[in-house]
């Protein structure tokens, strides 16, 4: 399959998060928020003018430690589906993938599963680079594979904080049932 990236599926996972699909869509679409859920990513650079939304096509560099190494990822969104789906292809990285995978990149998909619940489907694509890069596409799709799961659990923890952090006076439709809470 080939994604928005131009290149192919390389894993999936999903996680259901109890929070309505607007405020998922905050976090993984205002790349500020990236820092408070993405447990690699220190900062976020947004090159853009203040005034611009970010959009289809819109430029960041992703600041992050992965173990214990300190880098960055140039990165442009390349999928926008606006409070459903976004894409990223990873332009440039300090991490040593270059070498090994070709147009990796990665999508964040939201499914609606009622008011207060979301499936969040977390999509990543490459294409390995020569023979090393096709000997090694098994230990980097692992490592994505973790990296992924961990996000996802972070995505999940700080959207259901969010959701229980709504002030008494917030309508009722922006409160989790009390047995989601």
């Amino acid at each position: 399959m080939i994604a928005g990236t131009g290149s192919r599926f390389q894993g999936r996972d999903d996680i259901v998060v109890h929070a309505p699909a607007r405020i998922l869509w905050q976090l993984i679409s205002d790349s500020y928020e990236l820092p408070s859920w993405g447990p690699p990513v220190k900062s976020v650079e947004v090159m853009t003018t203040a005034d611009d939304a970010e959009k289809l096509g819109t430029a960041r560099r992703v600041h992050a430690e992965f173990g214990g190494k300190s880098g960055y990822f140039l990165e442009h969104r390349v999928e926008h589906v606006d409070g459903r789906k976004i894409g990223y292809l990873i332009d440039e990285e300090s991490f040593g993938l270059a070498g090994l995978v070709l147009r990796p990149g990665f999508s964040l998909e939201l499914e609606p599963k009622g008011d207060q619940t979301t499936r969040v489907i977390f999509s990543f694509f490459h294409d390995p680079r020569g023979f090393k890069g096709r000997i090694m596409n098994p230990l980097i799709k692992r490592q994505q594979r973790r990296n992924r799961l961990a996000a996802l659990a972070s995505l999940k923890r700080r959207a259901e904080d969010m959701v229980g952090l709504q002030s008494p006076d917030d309508p009722p439709w922006h409160k989790a049932p009390s047995s989601l809470a």
